[in-house]
């Protein structure tokens, strides 16, 4: 009869003890709040408004242009694009060896410009003035508009467009747009190293 009896309290214990196991995942106690519960809980207004906000400000981030200092192919080179590299608007690329810069303006509305036509692009910031000769190269992703590229001589001039002040100006046949320095910050004085690294 007491080892029935034992058994029977015995069993009990354990279904008790599997039901507690059950009721508290892994980890918890019956202290701590099940966060997977807490996270399924509806948000209130204010949480799904700023869970909006930072979506916003996420998406616009991916789109945002920005300064981006990298290579083009064995050149160093800085590229005012979205931060992965997409639509690109300038690119300043160095030929180290030969003391040469190459600048490139994308996507122009070509207004009867073709793939191999001359075309001016000036740049400008305060008193610092860059002129240069440019070709019209073929634009892949727009048929209404060409690339301009051009190669100038490396020169403290050409730094100083992008070393300091807030917006570098940038002339093209047709079009005059302010591209924003605020992004540059240290870059512009890396580029400037890499260029000069062999002179």
């Amino acid at each position: 009869m007491r080892r029935a009896l034992r058994r029977s309290l015995l069993l009990l214990g354990i279904a008790l003890a599997a039901g507690r196991a059950e009721a508290f995942p892994s980890g918890l106690t019956a202290s701590q709040p099940d966060y997977r519960l807490v996270a399924a809980r509806k948000l209130s207004p204010k949480e799904r408004q700023e869970a909006a906000r930072k979506k916003k400000e996420a998406e616009h981030a991916k789109l945002m242009h920005v300064w981006v200092l990298g290579r083009d192919g064995t050149k160093p080179a800085l590229t005012f694009s979205r931060a992965n590299g997409d639509d690109p608007k300038i690119s300043l690329s160095c030929e180290v060896d030969k003391a040469l810069v190459r600048i490139v303006v994308f996507d122009v509305p070509a207004k009867g410009m073709r793939p191999g036509d001359g075309g001016r692009v000036r740049l400008s910031n305060g008193y610092a003035r860059v002129e240069v000769a440019a070709t019209a190269l073929p634009n892949d992703k727009n048929s209404r508009a060409v690339d301009l590229g051009g190669i100038t001589k490396v020169s403290p001039k050409l730094f100083s467009l992008i070393e300091s002040g807030d917006t570098m100006v940038v002339e093209v046949p047709g079009r005059t747009t302010g591209v924003p320095l605020k992004s540059l910050g240290q870059k512009a004085e890396a580029f400037k190293r890499a260029c000069l690294a062999q002179r």
